[in-house]
C-alpha cells in the first residue's frame, strides 16, 4: 500500500489569509477609537494578527510538501519534529478533540528517545500535552489535505487503529 502524504491545503491557507487580513484591519481600526483600551487592543491585534501574514505566505510557499507521511513502515511527522515513527515503536494510538479539531496522538514506548529529537520550545509543547492528559506526541491535521478522516481509514486498512473513540477535553 502507498504511503499516505498529508499537505497543507493552499485553499485553507488562503482562506485563513484572507480572514487575517480582516482581523488586521479590524484591529487597526479599534487604534482609531477613543479610548485607551481599544487603542492598547487594537495594537495588540494588529501585531498578533500581523503574524499570521508574515507566517502564512510562508505557509503557501510550503504547500506542496507534506508534513505528516502515514505508511505501511509508521508515521513520519515532518511538521513537529519527531521524525519517522515506525509501527513497532507505537504502543497505543487515541483520537482527541479539543473545542471540536480532533488529533491523533501516539503513545510511544520510548517517549524520551522521541522527546530528545525536538527543540526546547518543542519539548515544553509536548510537556504541555501531558499536563492535559493527551501523548507527548500529538498529530494535528488543520490545514491539512488529507484529513485525519482519511488518515484513520488508510490506518485501519493497515490493521492499526485508535483504541479509544474520540475523548473530549
Amino acid at each position: 500500500m502507498a504511503p499516505l502524504e498529508c499537505r497543507p491545503s493552499r485553499l485553507k491557507i488562503a482562506g485563513l489569509l484572507v480572514l487575517t487580513c480582516v482581523m488586521v484591519a479590524g484591529s487597526w481600526l479599534c487604534t482609531t477609537l477613543d479610548g485607551v483600551v481599544a487603542v492598547v487592543v487594537g495594537w495588540i491585534g494588529v501585531v498578533f494578527f500581523g503574524l499570521g501574514l508574515v507566517v502564512l505566505p510562508r505557509a503557501w510557499l510550503r504547500a506542496g510538501t507534506a508534513t505528516i507521511v502515514v505508511g505501511p513502515d509508521g508515521i513520519e511527522d515532518r511538521q513537529s519534529g519527531y521524525g519517522f515513527i515506525p509501527w513497532q515503536d507505537v504502543t497505543e494510538l487515541t483520537i482527541h478533540s479539543v473545542h471540536g479539531t480532533r488529533m491523533l496522538s501516539v503513545h510511544v514506548a520510548d517517549t524520551e528517545a522521541y522527546l530528545a529529537r525536538l527543540s526546547t520550545k518543542r519539548r515544553i509543547g509536548a510537556a504541555a500535552n501531558q499536563s492535559l492528559g493527551f501523548a507527548p506526541i500529538t498529530l494535528g491535521f488543520v490545514g491539512l489535505t488529507p484529513g485525519i478522516d482519511e488518515v484513520l481509514h488508510y490506518i485501519q486498512q493497515l490493521g492499526y487503529g485508535p483504541s479509544a473513540p474520540d475523548n473530549a477535553a
